[in-house]
């Protein structure tokens, strides 16, 4: 398929498919279309969100949080659409501040941090043993 704009320097843009013969011309105009919508996660999920901040070592991680970024790009941009004409130059920056009011982080006692470091602590405790055989498994 080739799309081109209109005006005095039009752009051409070629999209190749291995869809069957029978697909129809406008399911291949509106994924053509979909495609910025999929960029414009990727870019603002990036550059707001922290998609690319991640530190995973295995799959299932990268996995979890990329949709967990997705999901919160979601949201943002749900929220910004349902605000739109009480506030139609909303930016996604401005929605993150705005989230960050509306739910602050929350603040630990030292108390809070303990239970929790216990907690993780037992949890990795009770996997040791189910890692250590399947790492025996492998060698």
């Amino acid at each position: 398929m080739i799309k081109r704009s209109l005006g005095k320097q039009p752009a051409y843009r070629y999209y190749v498919s291995n869809a069957p013969w029978s697909t129809r011309l406008p399911t291949f105009v509106w994924l053509s279309g979909v495609r910025w919508g999929i960029e414009q996660c990727f870019e603002e999920g990036k550059t707001e969100l922290g998609m690319d901040h991640y530190e995973v070592r295995q799959y299932p991680g990268w996995h979890h949080h990329m949709w967990v970024c997705m999901l919160a790009h979601f949201f943002l941009w749900h929220v910004n659409i349902r605000l739109g004409g009480k506030a139609p130059a909303l930016t996604l920056s401005q929605m993150r501040t705005l989230r960050e009011v509306v739910l602050p982080l929350r603040t630990y006692t030292i108390e809070d941090v303990l239970k929790l470091v216990a907690w993780v602590q037992r949890r990795n405790h009770r996997a040791y043993p189910s890692h250590r055989k399947r790492r025996e498994a492998e060698g």
